[in-house]
């Protein structure tokens, strides 16, 4: 019975916490977050770090629905050997994998049909009008 009255006793022994006075908690907090910026900001300008050779989140592209299907159509447009590809710097032709990506933004459509906005709608529909058309021309050029 006894136990059950006792209860427990949380201690934060965070070292911010240990000044009681608002004030100061507020002007530490002030003062150390520059401070930590700043320290981010000289590390980043160091040569030769890790960091600099892959960009952060923060750094690239946001990732929107738009953004999504322009990288599978880039994707899909790389396999119909249209682009280069990137790693090689050469152009070549896999249809297979060229009708997956198109496949797979067919899918895509199908699955967000009434959930997209006008412009992600008109862009998914040219996007896929634009890789069906080029794959047929790369297809009937390899097979006449």
């Amino acid at each position: 019975m006894e136990e059950e009255e006792k209860g427990f006793q949380v201690r934060d022994r965070r070292a911010y916490l240990k000044e009681t006075d608002p004030e100061k908690r507020s002007e530490k907090e002030r003062t150390e977050k520059p401070a930590s910026a700043s320290n981010k900001e000289t590390q980043a300008a160091s040569p030769g770090r890790e960091e600099q050779a892959h960009p952060s989140a923060e750094d690239s592209f946001p990732v929107h629905f738009s953004s999504f299907i322009l990288s599978l159509a880039t994707s899909a447009l790389i396999h119909l050997g249209q682009e280069a590809n990137p790693a090689t710097g050469e152009r070549s032709v896999a249809l297979p994998a060229a009708r997956q990506v198109i496949d797979l933004i067919t899918l895509l459509e199908e699955k967000t049909k009434g959930n997209l906005t006008p412009d992600e709608e008109t862009l998914l529909q040219q996007v896929l009008f634009t890789l069906r058309l080029k794959f047929v021309e790369v297809e009937k050029k390899r097979h006449p």
